[in-house]
């Protein structure tokens, strides 16, 4: 019932012309959505130093080893200035899905674009980096990733953080909205959908692993969903309470569906999953798991996301490895609040209704 209202109220935003749907900067993490692969050990964008050394190795032929590129480890090979890592070149920024303005991938100065290293990943990154098995886990990134695996396209967003915990930031842009501003979706209904396949190598940590926060423009995180170790969906309201983990696990052999619904006028959430069953092979039916949950503060426009992935030596010692998301989109659809007038007339029948029944004897449905 209550999936069938949040339904009914997306798709009456949509009727009422204001839906907006967009797939892209975050997008497919594709080299046409702003995003550096490789292809067959090419680059489709400009050269920057470093590529080279990483890509041409990691090509079919080698099993797509997944190697940290050598150029993220600053001064590594002489490459000080930029590396794959998100948060180092203008990752998001240029490509022509969705409208998008073309060029080119460009070296820029560490964290000026879209994407920000704010602890671990990069800024954790070491020399013994680019070995692939040697002895332990000392890879830390977030980059886009060439996996043949990828839910569409080539290309997934990869983070995994070894040695220690890693959180990156990306600040949305009107081209994640289709053309409207982050900072003018403070009265829309913000549906963000997106698909993700976590890893079976921390299945034995129970609590949480990876967390993905909503910010708003008042820098405040408004709602946080997740997963643990073992991949059970998580969700947390603000103020830094407990994770609160559901039912519902997503498989390591297939991709998970995630919807968050954001209500910044009412300060409600919600959550809809369609979680990959590995035991049969099949995406599960779409299934409301949070409605209209009270945020408990003022929510502001919708105009960054803060993913956080804990690392170092987990519960059973391994890696957060293999962390994949793909294919992000949003909707905006206008947010309905009935006028005061319309809240009285409600009361006045409400109240009618209420005696009537009292009057007849009938108990309330």
């Amino acid at each position: 019932m209550k999936r069938s209202f949040l339904f009914c109220l997306c798709l009456l935003g949509a009727l009422l012309g204001g839906a907006q749907n967009a797939n892209a900067y975050l997008g497919s993490f594709e080299e046409q959505d702003g995003y550096r692969i490789p292809l067959n050990g090419q680059i489709l964008s400009s050269f920057l130093a470093g590529d080279a050394q990483f890509y041409l190795n990691n090509i079919d032929a080698n099993g797509f080893t997944g190697v940290v590129p050598l150029g993220t480890y600053p001064n590594t090979l002489g490459d000080g200035t930029h590396g794959a890592d998100l948060s180092r070149y203008n990752a998001g920024q240029y490509g022509t899905n969705s409208g998008g303005p073309g060029g080119t991938a460009v070296d820029i100065s560490d964290n000026s674009g879209l994407w920000r290293a704010l602890a671990g990943g990069r800024l954790e990154e070491d020399s013994n980096a680019p070995y692939y098995y040697d002895g332990s886990f000392t890879r830390d990134y977030v980059h886009a990733y060439r996996y043949p695996g990828a839910r569409t396209g080539q290309s997934v967003l990869n983070l995994l953080a070894s040695e220690t915990n890693l959180s990156y930031a990306y600040s949305l842009d009107s081209r994640d909205y289709g053309g409207t501003a982050p900072a003018a979706t403070g009265s829309s209904l913000v549906q963000m959908a997106f698909w993700l396949c976590p890893s079976d190598w921390d299945d034995t940590d129970l609590d949480n692993i990876l967390s993905l926060s909503l910010r708003d423009a008042a820098n405040q995180t408004v709602f946080q969903v997740g997963y643990t170790g073992d991949n059970y969906l998580q969700y947390r309201l603000p103020g830094g309470g407990n994770w609160q983990t559901t039912a519902h696990r997503m498989g390591t052999a297939g991709w998970s569906e995630l919807v968050v619904i954001l209500d910044p006028v009412n300060n409600t959430a919600g959550i809809v999953v369609s979680a990959f069953d590995d035991l049969t092979s099949t995406l599960g039916v779409q299934t409301n798991v949070l409605s209209n949950q009270s945020l408990g503060l003022d929510a502001g426009a919708l105009t960054e996301l803060q993913w956080d992935l804990r690392g170092g030596p987990l519960n059973n010692g391994a890696a957060s490895f293999k962390n994949f998301f793909d294919d992000f989109s949003f909707t905006l659809s206008p947010v309905l609040v009935p006028e005061p007038g319309s809240l009285i007339l409600a009361g006045v029948a409400f109240a009618f209704v209420c005696l009537s029944r009292s009057r007849s004897g009938r108990p309330e449905a």
